[in-house]
């Protein structure tokens, strides 16, 4: 007999992600049971009690619920987002203490169809699925190579390294489509012959988009090729307007510009300047960029970008993809000047 937790809490910040753990996880709970009669699922509709606030009562009752005509049930909790603030998890959390061992609980943390914003996840209910269960974490973040380099290890397909390489590249954000890429992968060459370059290429398809920050890495490398080459790929692939890809750019060198000539010492102090909380991390590579450019330069920054504000808003007859590369270019060319 398979030995099943008793709860389970899947997080993610890709809906994609989520979804294909989900479904993998409930098709491995129902263990060969219909669907149809072994899952209950519980979404934001039914969360909410007649006087219009979010009440835990429906969830709760499916999980105390005994099975028919099946050994267990799996009971999903979808749009958990709706509860995170600590003081409304109290029923949920004395459930956990002594949960029907005939339930499986999937808690899935994201936001509801009228959320906003999806909101953090409440400490003491990380705590008990981590002592009761189990968290199941989609998070990519910006480890996107190791993450695409983790999935290949557990599709069973063999990709030499120039292979992986071609993968993680084109894949760029898509992230929803790497699992699709393996499948047909596996299915056109099997696990036991090494896949090499020449033979991932034609499956890949077009570059998918890339995340807004390998484009301002890029251009902090200094190098305004590679710095071009995101740009074009955060355009058509990743389908960004002219404007977002400006904003993001004024963002990040205002940042710049903050820090830039205070003699700041550490990425903690820095974080405190630009009133980032949490981690310090970002603000730490601001400082960094900070120290790369200095005062002078970073008000270069600047006035480029209100340069190519005013451009994109009709004070140039260039059209807007070349008013982008000539900015990339430009801002890429201060590092090295």
């Amino acid at each position: 007999m398979v030995d099943f937790a008793d709860a389970y809490l899947i997080r993610g910040d890709d809906p994609t992600l989520v979804g294909n753990a989900l479904r993998s996880l409930t098709d491995d709970l129902l263990n060969g049971e219909s669907r149809e009669i072994g899952v209950e699922e519980v979404n934001e509709a039914n969360h909410r009690a007649d006087n219009g606030d979010y009440s835990l009562e429906a969830l709760l009752t499916a999980a105390q619920t005994i099975p028919f005509l099946t050994d267990s049930r799996v009971v999903v909790g979808r749009d958990m987002g709706v509860f995170s603030k600590k003081d409304m998890i109290g029923p949920l959390l004395e459930y956990l203490e002594n949960p029907l061992d005939t339930t499986r609980l999937v808690l899935v943390w994201e936001k509801g169809p009228q959320q906003q914003r999806l909101g953090q996840i409440p400490k003491p209910l990380i705590e008990m699925i981590e002592q009761c269960g189990q968290v199941i974490d989609t998070r990519v973040g910006r480890k996107t190579g190791v993450w695409i380099r983790d999935q290949i290890a557990l599709s069973g397909v063999s990709l030499d390294k120039a292979a992986t390489d071609a993968l993680v590249e084109n894949i760029g954000e898509d992230l929803a489509n790497v699992q699709a890429v393996l499948k047909t992968l596996k299915s056109a060459f099997g696990e036991d012959n090494l896949v090499t370059r020449e033979d991932v290429i034609p499956y890949l398809g077009s570059a998918g988009g890339v995340p807004p920050w390998e484009l301002t890495d890029a251009i902090a490398s200094g190098n305004a090729t590679v710095a071009l080459q995101k740009l074009k790929r955060l355009r058509q692939s990743g389908g960004r307007h002219e404007m977002q890809i400006l904003a993001t750019l004024h963002g990040h060198f205002s940042r710049i510009l903050r820090l830039a000539g205070l003699g700041i010492g550490s990425a903690e102090e820095a974080a405190g300047v630009l009133g980032d909380k949490g981690s310090s991390f970002r603000a730490g590579k601001s400082l960094q960029e900070a120290r790369k450019l200095g005062n002078s330069k970073s008000r270069k920054a600047i006035s480029l970008l209100s340069d190519a504000d005013l451009a994109l808003r009709g004070k140039s007859a260039l059209t807007g993809d070349v008013i982008l590369e000539v900015l990339v270019a430009r801002l890429a060319y201060l590092y090295l000047a």
